[in-house]
């Protein structure tokens, strides 16, 4: 097969240097210098945080609430359930869905099978995300639903191109011939009875993510992120802020943005409990929920 167009490259260039301040801040935060891929956060999270609440979605059917120690466990089923359908490092998986618990799942169940994901909300205009799949050349489709796998009508190269599909939400849909689609339940079901796969090999320099720009002057462009990149927000963004575990965050920007993405990961780094809420519910979760942080553009 052909190698991916968003191979990280070997290199990642980073210039940016701590002030005396920085390093202060820094220095009250937990150093995460030694990880060489954001998959290896999750074990040292649930052995320092245990039981505490990482992630709550009271809006989702049914309500999900996972503890630290959950969130490992089932990263690791996740991981094993796409390398059981063919999963393998290096590989790119579009990830089309909205936030809740089983995006970060599926985020990082993919990044421990060694793959990267190619990310944008299930919402987006259907011929975008058909383009998204195969310009990333993905190998699977993580979907929100039924509804949406129905609605791009995978057919020609790209239903050529495709190993499976996974649902987030609901029953499995029909399928075209030779392509398994399978629930989200039935994925972690391949998942429970085994240990993960193999920790990846590559070092900080392995594709983690592509995001891809609105395509306001074209078609999307794919931008490839290392583990590196993201490795690297996780480690200084302390220079800003300075949770504390139990901390209480209120997420409500799209999941699958750089930015919303990048503040997730460092705020459960930081032992921080994390709310998914909607437009429409976000003002009764900020007084249910007082978030100490809410990630937000100046438009919301």
């Amino acid at each position: 097969s052909q190698p991916s167009p968003f191979q990280a490259p070997r290199r990642a260039e980073i210039h940016w240097r701590a002030s005396r301040q920085d390093r202060r801040a820094l220095a009250q935060r937990s150093d995460w210098g030694h990880l060489s891929g954001l998959e290896q956060l999750w074990p040292e999270l649930a052995q320092r945080y245990g039981e505490a609440i990482a992630l709550e979605a009271p809006h989702a059917k049914p309500p999900q609430t996972l503890s630290f120690r959950d969130l490992h466990r089932q990263i690791g089923a996740a991981a094993l359930g796409f390398a059981q359908l063919g999963v393998k490092p290096g590989d790119v998986v579009a990830l089309f869905a909205e936030n809740g618990p089983r995006w970060l799942l599926a985020d990082q169940g993919l990044m421990r099978a060694g793959a990267a994901d190619a990310v944008r909300g299930s919402g987006a205009p259907i011929e975008e995300l058909r383009y998204i799949a195969a310009d990333s050349d993905a190998v699977a489709l993580v979907l929100e639903s039924a509804e949406l796998f129905q609605q791009l009508n995978l057919s020609g190269p790209l239903l050529a191109q495709l190993r499976c599909v996974v649902l987030l939400q609901g029953e499995a849909a029909a399928s075209p011939p030779g392509l398994l689609c399978i629930t989200w339940d039935e994925l972690m079901a391949r998942g429970a009875t085994a240990p993960p796969p193999p920790l990846p090999e590559g070092g900080e320099q392995r594709l983690a993510t592509v995001l891809y720009t609105s395509g306001t002057t074209g078609e999307p462009k794919g931008v490839p992120l290392s583990h590196a990149n993201l490795l690297h927000q996780l480690r200084q963004l302390g220079v800003a802020v300075a949770p504390n575990p139990g901390d209480r965050v209120l997420s409500v920007l799209p999941i699958w943005h750089a930015y919303e993405r990048s503040a997730e990961y460092f705020l459960l780094s930081c032992g921080c409990s994390q709310t998914y809420t909607t437009l429409k519910q976000l003002r009764p979760d900020l007084q249910r929920v007082r978030p100490h942080y809410l990630i937000s553009v100046p438009r919301l």
